[in-house]
């Protein structure tokens, strides 16, 4: 293939979960790639998918990014939605409406859709762009195999700038050692008064 790869598995008690810890049922895959290269693995990726393969969200960090892999899914004609902080709060909640019901199997995201879009017909959330903290690495992660999903499902992130490395051996370790990820145990606690 195109990109060189590590996979971490892990399947153990979903009860030993907590909220700073990736999700262990759900597989991570990182793949390496120049820039270039990320629409061809994404269309391959898409298009090997079995059409009973449940739902996917492309998660974009600009909103530009979004667009702009819409409109070449549409020239390969994968049906999809998209949904971003620049539409509306009616547009992004007939979007969100009509992704859940499963209308539509595909959806392009900001990390708008990190946060509070629960449905369990997510079977594969790709980072087309790789998020920039491992807070929101989490949040895209726990869209997949939630309670109720048929399975566990998977993670695959594009891996293209060299600082994301760091943050992919900090991922790849907390799912070896089944650890929370690094910093997140202090991200609920209120930071101190005056400080």
């Amino acid at each position: 293939t195109l990109a060189k790869f590590t996979d971490v598995d892990r399947f153990v008690n979903l009860s030993t979960q907590s909220l700073h810890r990736l999700p262990p049922h759900v597989r991570q895959k990182f793949v390496r790639l120049k820039g270039r290269d990320k629409l061809p693995e994404l269309l391959q990726l898409l298009k090997e998918r079995p059409s009973s393969g449940g739902a996917v969200l492309i998660f974009c960090n600009t909103a530009s990014t979004v667009n702009w892999l819409g409109y070449v899914l549409d020239d390969h004609k994968i049906k999809h939605l998209r949904l971003q902080g620049q539409m509306s709060a009616a547009a992004r909640a007939g979007i969100f409406a009509s992704f859940q019901k499963g209308d539509v199997s595909v959806l392009v995201c900001t990390d708008l859709a990190s946060r509070g879009l629960d449905t369990a017909s997510v079977q594969l959330v790709v980072n087309y762009d790789f998020p920039d903290t491992l807070q929101d690495y989490l949040h895209r992660a726990g869209r997949v195999g939630r309670v109720g999903s048929k399975a566990p499902g998977a993670v695959v992130s594009f891996v293209t700038h060299r600082w994301d490395v760091d943050l992919v051996r900090k991922i790849e370790t907390a799912a070896r050692k089944r650890t929370g990820l690094p910093g997140m145990d202090c991200i609920d606690k209120p930071s101190p008064k005056g400080g």
